[in-house]
């Protein structure tokens, strides 16, 4: 009787938790994403899209209520409803999806995702950081694993609080990382561009010695 009281427990929790669902942490799914991976979500067309000229993506967000993060730290949903947690892009009519953001609205998600990725250091390379932590701060790092880039940006709260987003971008989708790089990004996206016209492995370091412009070195936290 006992076993099967145990037995009815489990089954009774497995299903909680299949109803309610469990937290999504982005950063354990590989890119590009099948869509059957993110049904949970119950994803709809934004009627949003980014890209280029040549490829589009479409923006999809969530209709379930489930919780996000990324590395472990939960991202709350923004207190206005106009403001969705996160967004998913996808240039095959949500077939698979190719990237991501996702908005870290409060301090406590930002620095524990900002955490992970300077923790893993065998798992993520920092290979652009520039801005300041009083202003705007863009850092990329890129995955040693799969070459995903992850763009992270923070800027003060109402309250001078670190807050900001993630995005994910998957190898070899340049129109969709062109889109998503203005900005506190831009000197990194003038690396990218000047890095098309060289050979071997050009880092932004290289990149900022070989301009010497003093407008890129001036904010550049990487060490030099």
């Amino acid at each position: 009787m006992k076993k099967l009281n145990f037995i009815f427990l489990m089954c009774s929790l497995f299903l909680f938790q299949s109803c309610h669902g469990q937290n999504l942490d982005l950063e354990k799914l590989s890119l590009p994403i099948k869509g059957d991976d993110l049904k949970a979500l119950k994803l709809s067309n934004s009627g949003a899209g980014i890209g280029t000229q040549e490829v589009q993506y479409t923006s999809y967000v969530p209709d379930a209520d489930k919780s996000i993060s990324f590395g472990g730290g939960v991202a709350p949903k923004s207190a206005s409803s106009s403001e969705f947690l996160v967004r998913f892009f996808s240039k095959n009519e949500g077939s698979t999806f190719q990237g991501y953001t996702l908005n870290l609205f409060s301090p406590d998600a930002f620095e524990k995702t900002l955490a992970y990725l300077l923790k893993n250091k065998t798992q993520f390379k920092l290979v652009f950081d520039d801005g300041k932590d009083t202003e705007e701060r863009a850092r990329v790092f890129i995955s040693n694993s799969n070459g995903t880039t992850y763009l992270l940006l923070s800027r003060l709260n109402g309250e001078g609080k670190k807050t900001g987003f993630i995005d994910g971008v998957g190898k070899g989708e340049e129109a969709l990382l062109s889109s998503r790089i203005g900005g506190s990004f831009g000197y990194y996206e003038a690396f990218l561009e000047y890095k098309k016209h060289k050979s071997g492995n050009l880092s932004y370091l290289d990149f900022l010695r070989e301009t010497n412009n003093e407008l890129y070195k001036q904010s550049n936290n990487l060490n030099q």
